[in-house]
């Protein structure tokens, strides 16, 4: 029958096990993007939308403006060059321009309303941008941390299966049926060291003839109110 030792070292292995597989778990999860980076990835995106369009009415509206330029700019040409003497000629004419002007100005407050849109959707994409950019940078090194400590954890585990594979050979399947047991009802901690005539696990003081059979070390003794295994070292 294994001994109370023989089953804490397989705790410590199991212990160790149990950590180094969570924190591969946790590691896991941690590399993946973070919800931030892709919604604020979705908003670079978005905001990169709304500046293109922007920009695309920004250009016809340009055009627009050079185009009632160039026919206002044609008929003062025509306006002035001294050809036109018809009295009603001339005045169809001069009312042609104002209009053309009037309509150039109009175009004109549309085109500057959409150059400051424009220029306040651009510095609002630069700040998504620069958001965008640190938080990437900060969760890639975050990553390459997490993937250092993954590489080394990987062997640590590979190296503490092997150890708990010949601990495990050296004990009788009706102890370790016991160890097992108890590990999943006490959350991995099926033995307890007695400290001071107490378990260690609930710490309830341990009757003398517990601690003697303990003490003993002629088969594996239990904890009264825990039901851990007992050692005393």
């Amino acid at each position: 029958m294994a001994s109370a030792a023989d089953l804490f070292s397989l705790q410590e292995i199991d212990l160790a096990l149990d950590h180094a597989r969570d924190r591969l778990v946790v590691i896991e999860e941690e590399i993946q993007e973070p919800d931030e980076l892709r919604e604020l990835r979705q908003v670079q995106e978005e905001k990169e939308s709304v500046v293109a369009g922007l920009r695309s009415r920004q250009k016809d509206a340009e055009d627009e403006v050079e185009q009632v330029r160039s026919k206002a700019n044609q008929i003062e040409t025509k306006l002035y060059s001294g050809k036109v003497t018809s009295p009603k000629e001339l005045t169809d004419l001069n009312d042609d321009l104002r209009s053309l002007k009037e309509l150039t100005a109009k175009r004109e407050d549309r085109l500057l309303t959409l150059l400051v849109e424009t220029d306040e959707a651009d510095g609002d994409l630069s700040s998504t941008k620069s958001r965008l950019s640190a938080a990437a940078g900060e969760w890639q090194a975050r990553r390459d941390q997490l993937l250092a400590e993954e590489r080394e954890l990987k062997p640590e585990v590979e190296r503490l299966q092997s150890s708990r594979e010949a601990a495990v050979s050296g004990i009788d399947p009706a102890s370790l049926k016991l160890y097992q047991l108890l590990r999943e009802r006490k959350a991995g901690q099926a033995v307890a060291h007695v400290e001071r005539g107490m378990c260690g696990g609930c710490r309830i003081t341990l009757p003398m003839s517990v601690l003697q059979k303990a003490r003993s070390g002629t088969g594996l003794t239990q904890c009264v109110s825990c039901e851990r295994i007992l050692l005393v070292t």
